[in-house]
Formats: C-alpha cells, sequence, structure tokens
C-alpha cells in the first residue's frame, strides 16, 4: 500500500513548494521595491517640483502593494481550484464526454478509464476531451479522487491505439492515487499569483491600445501621464515576468521526477510496457505537440507531455526529454521513431534496474505495492459488468443505489414516500433483479460507476435523494453492514461534491495512540472470519509487528463509526500500516467474504484511502 507512502512525500513536497513560493515573492517585491526607488529617483530628477513622496515611500508602499496583490491572486485561483478538476478543463477548453455518446473513440475511452477506477478502488472520474488540440496529451486534475477528472486531447482519440490509450491513462491515474494530483493543483494556483503582477502590466498596457492622446499644448500633460503608464506597464511586466521565471523553475523542479513515476506505474498498473512507449514515441515522432489553449501555460506541469517550449529547456522543462522516458520504459529501443507505429510482437518488461539509462530507477522503486492494481483484471470484471447493463443518466443511479439496498428483498417494495419518477421507478425495477446476484466486489464496482454520475444533480436534488435514500434504508429498521458502507462511500465521494467539508487534521503518529479505535475496528473485522481463531492470530501478529498486547475487546458494531472517525486523524504511515493489518486479517483464512469486504472498503473510504480491489485476492473470494 505504498499509496500512503506516496501521500508521504506529497505532503514534504508542498513543504518545499511553500518555501520556493515565498522566495518566489520574495524576489519579486524586492525587484518591485528596487524598480520603483530607480523611477522616483529619475523622476524627482526630472520633475522635482512634481513628487510629492519621497523615492523611499513610493518604493515601500509599490512593495507592499505587491505583498498584498501576489497572495491574493493565489488564494483567489486556490479557491476557485476548490470546485475541482472541472475547473481546469474547461479553462483548458475542454468538453465533458456524455456516457451516453454512440461514437467509438470516446466510448473506448470511456472503457479505458472505467478499467482503471475499478482497478484502483476510486469512483470513475469524469472524462473530458480537448476537441480543439489535434496534439497527443492528456491530464488529470482535482483536489480530490472524489472530484477528479481526466482529459485527453482529440489527438490522443485519432493517433493512439487502445493500447497505448491505455497507457497514457494509466499514467494520468498516478498522478490521482500519488498525491500529485493536489499538489498540482496547489501549484497553479501558486504560480497564479506569481504571475498577477505580470498580468497587471500587461493589462495596462493593452488598455492603452484603446486610448489615443492628440497632440497639443493642451494635452502636454496627458500625454505625459501616457509615457508614465506606459513606462509603469512595462515595468510590472518585466518584474512581474522574472517572477513568471522563478515560477517556472518551481514549476519544472517539481514536476520531472514525479513523471518517471508516472510512467512506471502506468507499466505496473498495465502490466504493458509497449502501451505507453508507443505513446511517447508517437508523440516523439509527430512534429507539432503544442496545447494552444490560452491557459496551458500556467498548467504545464499537469500534462502527460510538456505543452510549450521554452528558450532554456534544461532548466524550465516541466517534463524530462522523451528520449529519456522512453528508453526508462523501453532500454532496448534503438532510437528508430519510424517504427512507433508498428504493433509489438514480444513487449520486453522494462529493465528499470539500469541506473545508466535515466533517473527512473528510483520512480520504479517507489511504486512498489502500487502493483496491486491490476488493469487486466479490472478488465475482466468491467467485462462481466456489462451485462447487467449501463448507468448513463442521473436516473438510473438514482436507480441503481436504491436498488442496493433493496436487493435482499424478493420483490421491489413501494417507496417510503409513495413517489419515485418514472425514469427512476424503471431504473429501480431492472437493478433490483440485476442486483440479486451480484457479489459484494461488482456491486461496489457499480456503485464506483454510478456515483459520480449523480454529482450532475443540483444541490437541491442531491438533499432530496439523500433523504429519500436514508427513508429506504430505515424502512426494515435495521442497516446492513452493505449499506453502511454506501454511507461512507457517498460521504466520501459525493457529499463533499454538494456540502463543504472541512478536512480531519492530523492527530496521530504512533500506533498506541489509536490502538483502543484499532481494537474495535480490528474486533469487528475478525468476528467476520469463518475462522474462529482469527482474533487471537490477529493479536498475535500486531504484536509481532509492533511489539504491543492487544487487550480482548467484544465485536460491536455501534462502536464503528467512533472508531473510524479516531482512525481518520492517523498519519498516511498510520492508515497504510492499518490496512495491510486489515488485508493480512481477511486473507489469514485463504477465504475472502463479502462482508469483509464491505467492512475494509468502508474503512478505506472513512479513512480516505485507496484500496484497489485485486488487493482483496477476489479470485478466492465468495
Amino acid at each position: 500500500m505504498n499509496f500512503f507512502t506516496a501521500q508521504e512525500q506529497a505532503r514534504k513536497r508542498t513543504r518545499w513548494l511553500i518555501l520556493w513560493f515565498a522566495l518566489g515573492v520574495l524576489g519579486t517585491v524586492v525587484s518591485l521595491y528596487a524598480l520603483a526607488i530607480v523611477l522616483t529617483q529619475w523622476h524627482l530628477v526630472s520633475n522635482p517640483s512634481q513628487l510629492k513622496w519621497s523615492g523611499n515611500s513610493v518604493a515601500i508602499a509599490t512593495a507592499l502593494g505587491a505583498m498584498v496583490i501576489i497572495p491574493l491572486g493565489s488564494v483567489f485561483k486556490l479557491m476557485q481550484l476548490s470546485q475541482g478538476g472541472a475547473v481546469v478543463a474547461r479553462d483548458m477548453g475542454a468538453r465533458r464526454v456524455d456516457r451516453s455518446t454512440k461514437e467509438f473513440a470516446e466510448r473506448q475511452l470511456l472503457n479505458v478509464v472505467e478499467e482503471m477506477a475499478i482497478a484502483s478502488g476510486i469512483p470513475v472520474p469524469q472524462v473530458w476531451v480537448m476537441d480543439n488540440e489535434p496534439s497527443i496529451n492528456a491530464f488529470a486534475a482535482g483536489t480530490e479522487p472524489s472530484n477528479a477528472v481526466v482529459a485527453v486531447s482529440r489527438g490522443c482519440l485519432e493517433k493512439l491505439s487502445r493500447s497505448e490509450l491505455q497507457g497514457v491513462v494509466a499514467h494520468e491515474f498516478s498522478h490521482i492515487l500519488n498525491g500529485d494530483m493536489r499538489l498540482n493543483m496547489r501549484l497553479i494556483g501558486w504560480l497564479f499569483g506569481l504571475l498577477m503582477i505580470a498580468m497587471l502590466g500587461r493589462g495596462m498596457l493593452s488598455i492603452l491600445r484603446h486610448v489615443r492622446v492628440r497632440d497639443s499644448g493642451d494635452n502636454k500633460g496627458s500625454g505625459g501621464l501616457m509615457l508614465a503608464v506606459v513606462l509603469t506597464g512595462v515595468c510590472l511586466w518585466l518584474v512581474g515576468s522574472l517572477g513568471a521565471f522563478f515560477g517556472r523553475i518551481i514549476q519544472s523542479a517539481v514536476s520531472r521526477q514525479r513523471e518517471f513515476l508516472a510512467d512506471a506505474s502506468a507499466v505496473q498498473f498495465t502490466r504493458d510496457p509497449s502501451g505507453i512507449a508507443g505513446a511517447l514515441k508517437k508523440i516523439a515522432r509527430l512534429p507539432q505537440q503544442r496545447v494552444f489553449a490560452p491557459k496551458a501555460t500556467e498548467a504545464a506541469h499537469i500534462f502527460f507531455s510538456g505543452p510549450v517550449g521554452y528558450f532554456f529547456p534544461n532548466l524550465l522543462a516541466t517534463h524530462p526529454p522523451l528520449v529519456q522516458r522512453i528508453l526508462a520504459i523501453d532500454p532496448n529501443w534503438d532510437g528508430d521513431l519510424r517504427k512507433a507505429e508498428e504493433p509489438s510482437k514480444a513487449p520486453v518488461r522494462p529493465t528499470w534496474e539500469n541506473p545508466s539509462r535515466s533517473p527512473a530507477v528510483s520512480a520504479f522503486s517507489a511504486v512498489g505495492e502500487l502493483s496491486e492494481i491490476d488493469v487486466p483484471a479490472a478488465a475482466v470484471l468491467r467485462e462481466s459488468m456489462q451485462e447487467f447493463g449501463s448507468i448513463s443518466s442521473v436516473a438510473e443511479a438514482k436507480g441503481f443505489l436504491l436498488a442496493l439496498v433493496s436487493s435482499g428483498e424478493r420483490t421491489v417494495a413501494p417507496a417510503p414516500d409513495g413517489r419515485l419518477a418514472a425514469a427512476e421507478q424503471s431504473a429501480l425495477d431492472h437493478w433490483h433483479a440485476q442486483c440479486m446476484p451480484m457479489s459484494s466486489a461488482q456491486k461496489i464496482a457499480w456503485m464506483d460507476v454510478a456515483l459520480p454520475v449523480m454529482r450532475q444533480m443540483s444541490l437541491a436534488e442531491y438533499r432530496a435523494f439523500r433523504e429519500t435514500l436514508q427513508a429506504w434504508v430505515a424502512r426494515d429498521q435495521e442497516i446492513t453492514l452493505f449499506e453502511w458502507m454506501m454511507h461512507h462511500a457517498i460521504d466520501r465521494h459525493l457529499h463533499v461534491c454538494f456540502e463543504r467539508t472541512d478536512g480531519t487534521p492530523m492527530k496521530w503518529h504512533h500506533m498506541a495512540q489509536v490502538e483502543e479505535a484499532l481494537a474495535k475496528l480490528f474486533a469487528c473485522l475478525c468476528s467476520l472470519s469463518d475462522d474462529a481463531s482469527t482474533w487471537s492470530r490477529f493479536v498475535t501478529e500486531y504484536q509481532k509487528r509492533n511489539g504491543r498486547v492487544l487487550a480482548p475487546v467484544t465485536a460491536d458494531f455501534t462502536g464503528l463509526n467512533e472508531a473510524l472517525e479516531t482512525l481518520d486523524a492517523a498519519s498516511p504511515t498510520l492508515k497504510r500500516q492499518i490496512l495491510e493489518l486489515g488485508l493480512w486479517v481477511t486473507q489469514s483464512d485463504q477465504v475472502v467474504n463479502d462482508p469483509e469486504i464491505e467492512l475494509l472498503r468502508a474503512t478505506a473510504d472513512a479513512m480516505g484511502a485507496v484500496l484497489p480491489p485485486q488487493s482483496l485476492s477476489l479470485k478466492n473470494q465468495r
């Protein structure tokens, strides 16, 4: 579960990013201060009677103004980005793909993204297409997996094979799972602040293009004012460009090494190095790979390949050279780009251990246990799901979720309030019969397909549906483990899209601090096993790993919510250890049953974690 290790590393990178941003702000403010001193002194010499303030006072006021403008610009952008990845997708001129689309290329893209989401154990991200971009490129954006989007260019759909498209999408999913996506969003916001000074200067010059000054004695004063405004605008643009230059350095320093990690992860996920290698070779082969969206520069670090060129590629490039990335994946590549479109007959697994090829070695070693994400296995699961139907509208998603909570009943009971929309009732009738034979793994996979569709609701619709679902669950005066698991999934992946929720602050860093809550959780998990000795074996395993003895605890499912709230405040390292213990318990008797899957998925959602279904050894489930 090195997902948590990557999250911890992302936190550390964020601290460095804050330091670099502060240095960028300081450099911009000092430059403006020095420039203001020079300009005011020059003006004082030329017009000693017109300057009311001293040069130092003007410079201080200018510096203070910059210290306010830059952070405010960043705060504004970060608040805008908090709405999720769709904000970035719209900025890039992308269009959301309708799940009911009949276009083959878009349908194939949706299928590939679904397979990756099922393999990862997260809800399916929204899928967007940049129709006006003929190059091969893609990005993932969002603050959490619950509001993530995956966007690809039209060139991806037209020029890549399915395996190559899968490699690109797997690369973007790595950014979602490794915590890169949230870091990337913060970087966009902070870079926007550094760009504010340059934007202000450019805006002043743009306005002056539409202003004309007549050449007459009466307008000599206004002509002088125009000259001063022009000079100020040029100076602001130059100093702001200096801030932007340092911002680009930050951007490239943060993102380059992570691209090797994402490439390595894509190979681990898909088990096919030829897919992403083929996509990179096609990018290197095509002459024009620029992204034309006006705001692509400020988001250059989030793309699959660098969307813009720079005068100092070694210093400012946001991505490693394509040749290095290709060689890291395919060490036997001879450098002939003409072979980029030829399918590989026998893909060779990359020799990541060769340090002379590229710095991808350390990146790959950091992936480690993320190999639990098995896209081919998820493709088989998705194929088995297709026989049940599809979910492409809000009404169908509502009907499906209601069917999940009534799937234990032989017939569909009337709605608690006596009313459902016709489309919702039709979907409920269809899915009620389909859900009956489903395993928990299949139900969860379908739930991860349905929840993102529900994001299209309005706030009023969401609140009404939430009340309907709660009434439906309360009909039999009993909450099943699956219904409880659904509650946590909706809270983690849907509720946050409609209602403001504050993240849980990290409190606990040592296992002893959460031992009481841990014992409550694992007493319940062990009680779901068919082996009566599971608890005693777990206590022995826990003592072996942590050197501590757990006190005997009686399984009490009514205290689970309180226990999970405590564990949600644990550090990423502790959460990793907790889920690893959970996997050990479920697999210790060589059988993973449905209740165990449901409790572990609820635990992962409650802690904001990712639990790939392959890690549960689905082949052994019953």
